[in-house]
């Protein structure tokens, strides 16, 4: 008998064991197929397209704002050769305003001119001609003022504001301000995109590109430039320096559409020519840092490396709160923003990712990490112009703020200046919390009201001005944008008629106008108006014949 409770202990002991054997054998299996099947998913070839959602963990978000810090030093310090000084990242009383590359005229090369800005390519004379044979065939008298008005406008920058230098690069200013901005110079070339088989233009649009590459290496963060070749008198004194200044770089204001026009530019043209040259391993770097201060302003409050003495806020410009977009110091008027996120910057650089995507997916596909980067940035800057720049008005419903700063702050205004909520539809936004389009136009109401603080309405004409010059002043660059946003053939007809008064026999357009007497204007010479104007022209060419055959 005492065997037996013996044997029951040890059969209990066999059966325990065998269970544990089991599960063991049962967890190494269902690892080993997880492991499979994870690395099954994570080939490129098998990767699906993740549902619009976003991430704002605080956490995850500013970890990745941190490295891409980390990753736009080392891309800077790439391309600082052994003249060069190093960056400066921390402020100081010496350099308040950073990140800064003090710069020595005598270690620079710099590039000389190699021809006039009189001469104009036979192509573009030729696109002229097409289209005043064509206005004056439909009206001798109104067509021959339009005529004019097209010929100025449409050869202005190449004719006045373009340098091509010798070392394959092409400057161009913006005008009666002798400096270059990455925005102006790139919408001042945008109405060429249709002439891309002349080897004028494209020795003209790709060296375009290529100075630009070269100044966003100077300062990533600077929205205008000084001459490759400076002025005598660009002492660099500490004044300058105070404020961000070297050789190369003008003024120190962040504006985020500067980098978002860079972006648009490489990538129409690219589209548009399916030419790759230009799009080398430097404009490579010069993108990569771009994302990277797309991401780092993210967290602009948190880890921003950026300071300007212009700014309050111990120069860093007011408290902002994490939403998933990415800061901007300035407008694209150039003016100071109030609430940090601005959103039709923040709509432009939706528009910039999707389009920079396609280009790396294509050019550069090993660029995992970066084209991650783009992705993620993109879902981002969706999910937060939609849960904090869309507000309910009381008349007009649900539209989207031109400024929040993630807390509780919106600004409901409009200015004329490109990238505006006007332009949004003309700039190609376009929202998956949106798809019929209803924020969007709701918005448009909006900002051509009264509503809209910057709406003016007078005896020529009605339309958006801009904190940045007077009251009863609007811009023919708003108007232009309303005959984009709105192409019925009423609307435009308003449109040509605004515009035609507002030159003022200058046959030019104008920064802005008084709405009472056209004659009193601001700009004489601004060359980006007068691109959009052109292209506007041969956008609707024949909207344009149709309502001046109906004219005396």
């Amino acid at each position: 008998m005492s065997i037996l409770p013996r044997l029951i202990r040890l059969r209990t002991k066999y059966i325990r064991l065998e269970v544990i054997a089991s599960i063991i054998l049962i967890s190494l299996f269902i690892n080993i197929f997880s492991i499979h099947q994870l690395f099954q998913c994570s080939s490129l070839n098998e990767l699906k397209p993740l549902k619009i959602h976003s991430n704002i963990n605080p956490l995850s978000t500013i970890e990745r704002s941190k490295k891409a810090l980390e990753n736009l030093k080392v891309l800077l310090n790439s391309v600082v050769s052994s003249t060069d000084q190093p960056w400066i990242w921390t402020p100081s009383a010496q350099y308040p305003s950073v990140p800064y590359q003090p710069t020595l005229l005598s270690n620079q090369k710099i590039p000389k001119a190699i021809n006039t800005k009189s001469a104009v390519p036979h192509v573009v004379q030729d696109e002229i001609n097409r289209v005043c044979q064509r206005l004056t065939k439909t009206n001798s008298t109104s067509g021959q003022i339009w005529c004019k008005l097209f010929t100025k406008c449409y050869a202005d920058t190449l004719a006045t504001t373009t340098t091509l230098l010798d070392d394959n690069t092409t400057y161009i200013i913006t005008g009666d301000i002798d400096l270059m901005w990455l925005r102006d110079s790139s919408a001042q070339v945008h109405q060429y995109m249709t002439l891309s088989h002349d080897k004028d233009i494209q020795r003209i649009i790709e060296g375009l590109i290529r100075r630009q590459t070269q100044f966003i290496f100077t300062n990533p963060y600077a929205r205008l430039t000084l001459r490759p070749n400076p002025p005598s008198d660009d002492s660099l004194e500490p004044v300058h320096i105070l404020k961000g200044r070297n050789i190369h770089v003008a003024m120190h204001n962040y504006e985020l559409d500067s980098l978002c026009y860079h972006l648009r530019l490489s990538y129409t043209w690219w589209k548009q020519t399916h030419r790759t040259d230009v799009f080398d391993h430097q404009w490579l770097l010069a993108v990569s840092m771009i994302i990277q201060i797309m991401i780092i302003e993210q967290h602009h409050s948190e880890i921003s490396p950026y300071h300007y003495t212009e700014l309050g806020n111990n120069y860093q410009g007011s408290r902002v709160s994490y939403t998933g977009m990415t800061w901007s110091a300035f407008r694209p008027s150039d003016d100071q923003t109030k609430f940090g996120y601005l959103i039709p910057s923040n709509m432009m650089t939706t528009v910039v990712l999707k389009q920079l995507k396609e280009m790396i997916q294509s050019l550069y596909p090993d660029q995992i990490e970066l084209l991650q980067q783009i992705y993620q940035l993109q879902v981002d800057i969706y999910s937060g112009i939609h849960t904090y720049g869309v507000v309910q008005h009381a008349k007009y419903g649900q539209i989207y703020a031109y400024e929040t700063d993630g807390f509780s702050s919106p600004l409901l205004i409009d200015d004329a200046n490109v990238p505006s909520l006007l332009s949004a539809a003309y700039l190609g936004f376009k929202t998956p919390y949106d798809p019929e389009d209803q924020i969007l136009a709701a918005t448009q109401s909006f900002v051509l009201s009264k509503e809209n603080p910057f709406f003016f309405s007078g005896e020529y004409a009605s339309g958006i001005g801009s904190q940045h010059t007077q009251s009863q002043y609007v811009w023919p660059m708003a108007i232009i944008m309303e005959g984009f946003a709105n192409q019925s053939q009423v609307n435009l007809d308003s449109v040509w008629k605004r515009l035609e008064a507002s030159h003022a026999g200058t046959f030019a357009m104008h920064e802005s106008f008084n709405i009472n007497n056209p004659q009193q204007f601001s700009r004489t010479w601004f060359a980006w108006v007068n691109s959009l104007f052109a292209e506007l022209v041969l956008v609707h060419l024949d909207k344009l014949e149709n309502w001046l055959q109906y004219r005396h």
